[in-house]
């Protein structure tokens, strides 16, 4: 059984609901759940020396990072990605 928990912060449960196609997005999220190790497809550090994870997702980004030791996934933003 895991226990993971995973947290959405205010400004990605925001995006989410802007969102008009969502589902592959909560999909990623339950997996997140079920496998906390996820990597994103970028990684980038944050001002606490944190990895973030940046995984795409057709247009969104979604960026989170996991604390094993506090068993939780936290889902930072949900973004709109540009293609080039």
């Amino acid at each position: 059984m895991n226990n993971t928990l995973v947290y959405l912060h205010s400004h990605a449960s925001d995006s989410l609901r802007k969102l008009a196609n969502h589902e592959h997005v909560i999909r990623f999220i339950n997996q997140l759940e079920a496998n906390p190790q996820t990597v994103g497809d970028y990684r980038q550090p944050d001002p606490r020396g944190r990895m973030i994870e940046v995984k795409l997702l057709g247009r969104q980004a979604v960026l989170f990072f996991s604390d094993p030791y506090a068993n939780i996934v936290k889902v930072l933003d949900i973004r709109h990605v540009e293609a080039r």
